[in-house]
């Protein structure tokens, strides 16, 4: 029954949300952590679109920010459109950014579940979500600070001056476009070594070997960098991470909020991201919000129920925005 009912969201995105054309080049890239059945739905819907279909399966990385290996990468800037129906997110690498630059238009579904076709953060009002992030985007433009507390105990704070917010929404019809689905996130790129403060206990966090936290964590962070990470199995597994990726790894890259209504916050980390009421930082590649580091890892703390503020305005108080 859930098979036969993704047949609407498969189609809406592949006409709505991507508007793929006839004749062109279309590729969806998927690995052995997703589901065969929501792949099955897309090509029966892009083959409806008419255009010309290939599919790629490739092995699974264990973390966003990952590159995927040259020949998938290839294919994925020889298409017109690419849905990346993959375990973790591919935006923050080379072969995105470099397939944008060439014209390729995106579609992030990583962590895509078969319920998520059906019920969720996809079937959210997308004319409320853009209202709610491109206000959201143009207040972190705007701002010259940010800081963000949490009821279990984060206070950090950091610049913003000089940097451009980024809505990630859900449409990507011109060329070099790229969307997530499901979309929703007002998301800019802190200047690099301004961050300060602690991060206490996220809500969860955007990798495989960690997830929903144990116990309480606790993340140090001093000048733009992550300083020490302790408190609980996660957040020792956390360090180690970082330590094995290298220095850069450690870079305060992003601060977002989540804009989807629609979202559940306590089905998958994918909509827990995205889901009205939270917040993420990310640590590792900035590049892809204008940034400067470049590094093989972008991971995501996701927290609920933060309290932001831009300048001395308080812009959402214990998840609920006030703009």
């Amino acid at each position: 029954m859930i098979k036969f009912n993704m047949a609407p969201t498969a189609r809406k995105l592949v006409n709505e949300v991507m508007a793929v054309k006839p004749g062109e080049r279309a590729l969806i890239v998927t690995d052995s952590g997703r589901s065969p059945t929501i792949t099955e739905a897309l090509a029966q819907a892009v083959a409806g679109a008419g255009a010309e279909l290939a599919i790629v399966h490739m092995s699974p990385r264990l973390m966003g920010g990952i590159d995927p290996p040259p020949h998938v990468s290839a294919a994925i800037h020889a298409s017109d459109v690419v849905f990346l129906q993959l375990s973790y997110a591919t935006f923050h690498t080379d072969t995105i950014r470099g397939a944008l630059a060439g014209g390729t238009r995106t579609l992030e579904m990583w962590g895509f579940e078969e319920e998520m076709m059906v019920v969720g953060g996809a079937n959210v009002d997308h004319a409320e979500m853009e209202s709610i992030s491109l206000k959201l985007t143009e207040r972190l433009t705007r701002a010259k600070r940010g800081r963000m507390t949490t009821p279990e105990g984060s206070d950090i704070s950091f610049s913003l001056d000089g940097r451009e917010g980024f809505a990630l929404l859900q449409t990507a019809h011109g060329p070099g476009e790229h969307c997530a689905c499901p979309g929703g996130e007002a998301t800019i790129c802190p200047v690099r070594g301004s961050a300060s403060g602690v991060l206490v206990s996220p809500f969860c966090i955007e990798h495989k070997d960690l997830g929903q936290i144990s116990a309480p964590m606790r993340i140090e962070v001093k000048a733009g960098l992550a300083v020490s990470a302790s408190g609980s199995p996660e957040g020792e597994r956390f360090w180690a991470i970082l330590d094995e990726a290298g220095e850069l790894a450690k870079n305060v890259a992003e601060f977002a909020f989540g804009t989807n209504g629609a979202c559940r916050k306590r089905v998958t980390v994918r909509e827990a991201k995205k889901a009205m009421g939270t917040c993420h930082m990310a640590f590792g590649d900035s590049q892809s919000l204008a940034g400067e580091v470049n590094t093989p890892l972008h991971v995501d703390m996701i927290y609920d129920r933060p309290t932001v503020w831009l300048d001395d305005e308080m812009v959402m108080k214990d998840g609920n925005i006030l703009i």
